[in-house]
């Protein structure tokens, strides 16, 4: 649990840009990640309905390594293998406590306090919403299991396709597309996020400082493809071009494309690819 202070010097800071942040401690990390499972560069079945979990947090929270490793543990479940399609999105709204996350923007703070103004007004880390539907504790792994269960059991309302272009002059063309499977409230967007794994930090200063600490599917990108109706039927498709830093393994990246309610933030559906290995 961060100490008062710093739970005050979080509150205010939110207040500058904006937003109401609640320090939040999540639960325990009280199960053993599970094996990783072996990466095969290859894209999900295609008859799989892919969940994409985003998680919302920060190298100065000492409360999110935890929930970082449980977004790893998700990633690499052999069971979840194209069936759930991790994101971390790194909140800047920590870097004024001590640590100034590398891989934070405030982009996705503001992508975060979009989904506070529609599920429970609440802003803090760790945060996981499952679907663009729920939020929860990024930590709580019986919490976030379940949701994950919920939402693989719900029936997309879109069907989306991916396919990546040859990656060259660090750019990365990818090609998506959407259709409608069933009627979804006002317009949608279809995007597409660029990913990382293997992020290893070693942390100087902050909550977390003297630790070294591991991020995967951290977001590297995210680009808006094309827009649809919610009415059943309706298609798309649009290109985008990812920057690609040449540092960048290749077997460490990947994509996510997802139609997502504009207005309501429900995720209708999703697919995902790694880049080939290098």
């Amino acid at each position: 649990m961060p100490r008062l202070l710093t739970a005050l010097l979080v509150l205010f800071t939110l207040a500058a840009v904006g937003g109401l942040a609640f320090a939040l401690s999540a639960g325990p990390d009280d199960a053993a990640p599970s094996a990783a499972a072996e990466r095969t560069g290859t894209a999900p079945a295609a008859d799989a309905h892919p969940v994409v979990i985003e998680l919302f947090t920060s190298q100065g929270c000492s409360s999110c390594p935890p929930a970082d490793r449980l977004l790893t543990e998700l990633a690499e479940d052999p069971a979840l293998a194209g069936r759930v399609l991790p994101l971390s999105f790194h909140v800047d709204y920590w870097n004024h406590i001590g640590w100034s996350d590398p891989f934070s923007s405030e982009r996705w703070s503001q992508r975060q306090r979009a989904y506070a103004e529609v599920l429970d007004g609440r802003v803090y880390t760790p945060e996981l919403v499952v679907a663009g539907r729920a939020g929860m504790a990024g930590s709580r792994r019986g919490e976030v299991r379940a949701a994950v269960r919920e939402a693989l059991a719900r029936q997309p309302a879109a069907r989306v396709e991916i396919a990546l272009g040859e990656a060259a002059d660090g750019r990365l063309p990818v090609t998506a597309s959407a259709r409608m499977l069933a009627d979804a409230d006002g317009s949608q967007e279809l995007w597409v996020a660029l990913w990382q794994d293997e992020l290893v930090t070693e942390v100087g200063r902050g909550e977390n400082g003297g630790r070294t600490l591991r991020n995967d599917r951290v977001v590297r990108q995210l680009v808006r493809a094309a827009e649809l109706t919610g009415s059943t039927g309706s298609e798309a498709s649009g290109q985008a071009v990812l920057a690609v830093d040449g540092s960048w393994p290749r077997s460490d990246l990947g994509v996510v494309a997802f139609v997502q309610d504009a207005d309501g933030k429900a995720i209708h559906g999703a697919a995902g690819a790694r880049l080939a290995g290098e």
